[in-house]
């Protein structure tokens, strides 16, 4: 059996090289942009293995063997969802001081940035429960993206205790794993629970996630 790649706990995501190297991608970045789009959607709502190449071809109004033209396969249709994925959370990371400039709306901020109802969660939720499979062809990526989404949460509740001398009573760490746990099982419920449920209830996933921040953080 093979060995699987430990994760690395490093903060930060490495740029891919083929994304660097334009001779890399000589496709038409509105085109590789909107099969982007249309795979997101589709591996948000089917996973990866429930959405066939052709099923994305013809949700973006292309030929299957236009589609190959531009992404060879499924599994370069995953690297290049997930890249995006990376790319956002880089961006995040890349502007922690200024999200963590003013304790008063940190816990604001957070839920407007970890909305579970998000499309962006609702993928990256459906990738998690698939990358379980020990041979899930992206399962260290996404691991590790999780990994960095922990992270981020974790500085932004370091940075609000500190900010309101909570820090020696707050476990940090413990609470962004368990946020990010709630965030991405909220956003699996969004597209199965909510779906059932009639317009009677007003489920609100944002309004569980800044309950629970509030919770934690407040001693």
């Amino acid at each position: 059996m093979t060995a699987q790649p430990e994760i690395d706990h490093t903060p930060g995501l490495r740029q891919r090289t083929d994304a660097a190297d334009p001779a890399a991608r000589p496709n038409p970045p509105a085109r590789r942009d909107t099969i982007l789009d249309g795979a997101s959607e589709l591996f948000a709502e089917y996973g990866f293995y429930g959405a066939s190449v052709r099923d994305i071809a013809r949700h973006v109004g292309i030929s299957h063997p236009g589609m190959l033209h531009h992404f060879a396969s499924k599994s370069a249709l995953l690297d290049g969802v997930i890249d995006r994925l990376e790319a956002s959370a880089q961006t995040t990371l890349d502007q922690m001081d200024e999200l963590c400039a003013q304790s008063e709306s940190l816990v604001e901020r957070m839920v407007a940035l970890y909305d579970p109802s998000s499309r962006p969660f609702a993928l990256l939720s459906m990738l998690s429960a698939e990358s379980v499979a020990p041979d899930y062809p992206a399962r260290y990526r996404i691991s590790r993206l999780r990994r960095v989404h922990e992270h981020i949460l974790q500085r932004c509740v370091e940075h609000y205790a500190e900010r309101v001398g909570l820090s020696s009573q707050v476990d940090a760490e413990l609470i962004a794993r368990t946020a990010m746990s709630l965030i991405l099982g909220h956003a699996a419920r969004e597209e199965s629970v909510r779906r059932m449920q009639d317009s009677s209830h007003h489920d609100d996933p944002s309004g569980d996630l800044r309950s629970f921040l509030l919770l934690s953080l407040e001693h």
